[in-house]
């Protein structure tokens, strides 16, 4: 792998050594600094050059500059909504139920967030979905999985599904941002745990078979108008009984989850809980 990847930036400059001769450090030495040579590392925002010396590969640093990270990165911790994972003023000295979750309980079990919908993050996003800013995925991938780690670890899951989106949505995006963020999951967790997950990650069950409007600007019943019988279980027997987190990059209302949790537990779900990345 690294002979191939050296050869094609070499052969930018028309050099092609002898890699037989060459060690395994030198090569990604090499490899290192001719992908800082030919794609520096830019900030995603802004476009200044980062130093890669003075980031960590796959951070939110590695994507955006000093500058922009000025506008914050807030992770979401305690105390928080045990149920919609609503980050709770700071007056509260434990996690517990929200007042909306009281009144109008959700279908998913439990919603779990990485961090909140400001600063930096609410750039970051639509940079990742609406210009393609892939270098992004990486990052929001290890996140996600360390919240996963954190938050359900110890629980029984069987199914990891990202919510999907409609086929011309897919076509016209060229990629599907929830299921970037977990498509490395079990790689992951091999590397981690030394073994492989008891769940899998599911792209085939769920799908999304009505064309909704962008949710911006709509209220909380417009929102559940625009995404009811949005979703479509596939195979009934491929969920029935199961386990399932779904994922998803925004949390808002809970509208989409919800609507896509009503049809997996109508079709014989067992449980569906929610992790994503942001939550407003």
């Amino acid at each position: 792998m690294f002979e191939r990847k050296l050869t094609h930036l070499l052969r930018c400059f028309k050099i092609l050594p002898n890699f037989k001769t060459w060690p395994v450090s030198f090569l990604k030495k090499s490899i290192q600094g001719f992908e800082q040579l030919i794609y520096p590392l830019k900030c995603l925002k802004c476009g200044t050059y980062i130093d890669p010396k003075l980031v960590r590969p796959h951070t939110m640093e590695a994507c955006f500059c000093d500058i922009c990270m000025k506008d914050g990165f807030f992770p979401i911790e305690t105390p928080y909504c045990i149920k919609c994972g609503l980050k709770l003023h700071q007056n509260f000295s434990e996690n517990h139920v929200c007042e909306a979750c009281i009144k109008k309980p959700l279908k998913v079990e439990k919603v779990r967030a990485v961090v909140e919908y400001k600063g930096i993050i609410k750039d970051a996003i639509p940079l990742f979905k609406y210009s393609s800013k892939l270098a992004a995925a990486k990052v929001f991938e290890l996140l996600l999985f360390q919240a996963f780690i954190n938050h359900y670890k110890q629980m029984s899951v069987d199914l990891i599904i990202p919510i999907p989106l409609y086929k011309t949505k897919l076509r016209e995006r060229g990629f599907n941002q929830a299921f970037l963020m977990v498509r490395n999951f079990i790689k992951l967790y091999e590397q981690h745990f030394g073994q492989n997950p008891l769940w899998e990650i599911d792209t085939n069950s769920l799908i999304r078979i009505k064309k909704t409007e962008p949710q911006t600007g709509f209220d909380i019943e417009q929102r559940k108008n625009n995404l009811k019988k949005a979703f479509q279980v596939v195979d009934k027997n491929s969920i029935k009984t199961k386990n399932i987190v779904l994922i998803d990059d925004v949390f808002t209302t809970g509208a989409t989850c919800n609507e896509a949790a009503l049809e997996l537990l109508k079709n014989g779900a067992n449980r569906v809980d929610a992790l994503v990345l942001a939550r407003t």
